[in-house]
């Protein structure tokens, strides 16, 4: 097994992290016509070869949330297991650990370097509602501008040594705003809760680059990369932080930079250490998982890493509109809901011709008067 997505963020106090997240699954889960509710605890088995663990509880006054779900016939090319973990606390920071794993890496294809496992949507989703960090610096959904006021904390952002994740600095160059930005959120569209990324226009750019000097700065038009725990003093430390240089960024298109860019922050966050904290939860969540099953049927089918990366793609390269997508949704919703009614209703009449089966026999054994007759109906 191997971690094709691995994203841990701080969450600021006062929010509703767990009730949040759990709206979140339930409506991606109707989507995927997954048939469970994902805010009652259990162990549910469905498809035959898949489990979904949920763990609702409290530890004195924080609240945990895991829903996890298992493929266990998965085979090369498949997502093998989907976790997100969330701790909220009422005075203190929580945190949100979603990840990704599969049974042969992040790569559905060997032959494409650039393909990377999809931002799951439920993360995406989530960080345009939750507040949310990487050690110091606020992590979005969208890159984020920066302007002169903010440029001190930038400086603070780069060197955090609290971060797991990468800080980019893309810089405009000759790009006019509007195209700046919509290359910038392609380019960085697989970045989503793994790093920080923020745009420079060029007077910002000019402004950045005095403060750090020439060592660290970003060359205009350019993408660099900021690992955490920047040292401008230090001479060999320009080396850590890579840029993403004129050269390749004009021969490459923005989907296949996006996937480089991915891949390396998919390979760099399976690698780093969780908090300790997250470690030890997990361990106890994983010693208490096993137990019985709920048996539930539902169309759920496995999703292949290929698939998942394809669901990752900017708007453009998806031939919905996002008006569209809404509507579709909300047809799986309703389609969702139509089945249960169906169920529920099948289920009342089953058991009411049973009633009246019993209640028939018992009358004939004990030779009862049955005039006049009631009528059992079902609306």
């Amino acid at each position: 097994m191997a971690v094709g997505f691995r994203s841990f963020l701080r969450v600021a106090p006062g929010q509703s992290l767990v009730e949040t997240v759990i709206g979140h699954i339930a409506r991606w889960s109707t989507a995927k016509q997954i048939d469970i509710d994902p805010a009652t605890p259990g162990r549910y088995r469905f498809a035959d070869d898949n489990v979904l663990t949920i763990v609702r509880e409290h530890n004195g006054n924080d609240r945990i949330y895991r829903w996890r779900r298992v493929h266990e016939a998965a085979v090369r090319g498949d997502v093998w297991r989907t976790t997100f973990t969330a701790v909220e606390r009422p005075d203190a920071p929580g945190w949100l650990w979603s990840e990704i794993e599969t049974i042969d890496g992040n790569r559905p294809d060997p032959s494409s370097p650039f393909a990377c496992m999809s931002v799951p949507r439920v993360l995406r989703d989530l960080l345009g509602k939750l507040t949310c960090y990487d050690g110091k610096t606020q992590m979005t959904a969208e890159p984020q501008w920066v302007a002169r006021h903010q440029l001190p904390d930038l400086m603070d952002y780069l060197a955090d040594d609290s971060r797991l994740g990468a800080v980019y600095l893309a810089s405009q160059g000759t790009r006019d705003i509007d195209s700046f930005v919509a290359w910038a959120t392609q380019v960085t569209w697989h970045l989503t809760g793994l790093g920080s990324v923020f745009l420079l226009d060029n007077t910002m750019n000019r402004e950045f680059n005095e403060m750090v000097g020439t060592g660290h700065a970003v060359p205009s038009g350019t993408v660099r990369t900021f690992l955490p725990r920047v040292e401008l003093d230090d001479p060999r430390d320009p080396q850590r932080h890579k840029i993403l240089g004129i050269g390749r960024i004009t021969e490459s298109s923005p989907r296949r930079l996006a996937g480089m860019l991915g891949l390396i922050e998919r390979t760099r966050g399976a690698g780093a250490a969780l908090p300790a904290e997250a470690v030890d939860l997990d361990r106890d969540l994983l010693a208490r998982e096993d137990g019985p099953t709920i048996i539930q049927p539902t169309g759920l089918r496995s999703v292949t890493v290929a698939e998942a990366v394809m669901a990752s793609r900017p708007n453009e390269h998806h031939g919905d509109t996002a008006d569209v997508r809404v509507l579709r949704e909300e047809l799986d919703r309703l389609r969702a809901e139509l089945t249960r009614e169906r169920t529920q209703r099948a289920a009342i009449l089953d058991h009411v011709k049973a009633l009246t089966q019993e209640i028939n026999t018992l009358r004939a054994g004990d030779d009862i008067d049955t005039s006049p007759r009631q009528r059992l109906s079902v609306s």
